[in-house]
């Protein structure tokens, strides 16, 4: 593969970045493939050392959708999961590597989720207890525990339920920062770029 083959190579895995990302990229791997030549190396010699273009550029474009949405911090839910789905397309043995982690720990924290929102939910359920127990005697009972307790129990219950879903919030974001740096990580892997 020569220089040209190889920019357009690398301009096809680029896909739709910014433009001005794409110039600089393509300047970069352009200077690469001057100062090879400056030190008498052939372009198909320079191409091979530099690795698969298309993979090259779809870690550009990951990279990309990964530090698209940094300015309030860590990056959006929708640009890792996006990130995450074009990365299973640099390999087939990344799916193995990507997928199969990010689906188990998707299936972690929508199990902590249900268990967070089910506390409040609850224990509104076992403060409004007595008010059942009230309006149809036959059908519920408290067993022998008093009213007064309930209530406070449900509120305690209401209350604790509350913080786990603010916690979740945190641990949601904490875990979309975790999956973008594993991306990051596995990206490098892939392309051998530091």
């Amino acid at each position: 593969m020569n220089r040209q083959q190889f920019v357009t190579e690398l301009k096809k895995g680029l896909g739709a970045m910014p433009e001005t990302e794409r110039r600089e990229i393509l300047a970069d791997y352009e200077e690469h493939f001057r100062m090879a030549a400056a030190e008498g190396r052939s372009e198909e010699a320079t191409a091979q050392a530099l690795g698969n273009p298309r993979v090259i550029g779809k870690s550009y474009r990951i990279d990309a959708m990964l530090e698209g949405s940094k300015e309030g911090g860590a990056p959006g839910a929708r640009n890792v999961v996006r990130a995450v789905f074009a990365s299973l397309s640099l390999t087939v043995f990344n799916a193995i590597f990507v997928l199969g982690p990010m689906a188990g720990l998707a299936g972690g924290m929508i199990g902590l989720w249900a268990a967070a929102v089910s506390l409040p939910l609850s224990g509104l359920a076992v403060a409004a207890s007595p008010v059942a127990v009230l309006v149809a005697p036959r059908i519920f009972t408290l067993g022998g525990v008093s009213p007064v307790f309930m209530v406070f129990a449900g509120i305690a219950l209401a209350a604790l339920g509350i913080l786990a879903v603010i916690g979740m919030a945190k641990v949601t974001r904490l875990f979309v920062e975790m999956v973008a740096a594993y991306v990051r990580f596995n990206m490098r892997i892939v392309t051998r770029r530091k």
